[in-house]
């Protein structure tokens, strides 16, 4: 607690030292430098809250058109999702039609094979040349 009581006490002399310096310079210099300052941190302030709507202002300029362009961007998002989906299905329609086709395949080849005809026979200008059995 004594540490607590000297720092609150130092504080304490320092602002009393400071007013008497503070009043003493009002003496010599005049009310006068003591209102010119004030002007000046009134003007200042006023600077500076002019700065501050400014930069609000520009703030939500800025966070208005940051919202557009994700919208945007979610509009475009979700078609390019749903044309994904849809090609997906497609291609499983066509992995389905392909199985189809080969199982067709193997049905054709199979009943070839049963009547006897050569499937491996070469082709020439168009031509199926078939082997003689």
């Amino acid at each position: 607690m004594e540490a607590s009581a000297s720092k609150s006490s130092a504080f304490t002399t320092a602002s009393s030292n400071k007013m008497l310096e503070n009043l003493d310079l009002m003496s010599k210099h005049g009310s006068d430098v003591w209102k010119l300052y004030n002007q000046q941190l009134e003007a200042f302030l006023a600077r500076m809250q002019s700065q501050a709507v400014e930069l609000k202002k520009m703030i939500e300029t800025v966070n208005r058109e940051r919202k557009y362009h994700q919208q945007m961007t979610a509009y475009e998002l979700n078609a390019l999702s749903m044309q994904w989906r849809e090609l997906c299905l497609k291609n499983i329609e066509i992995q389905s039609a392909c199985g189809e086709l080969e199982d067709q395949i193997e049905h054709l080849k199979k009943e070839a094979q049963e009547r006897g005809w050569n499937l491996e026979a070469n082709v020439e200008n168009g031509k199926m040349l078939y082997a003689e059995s």
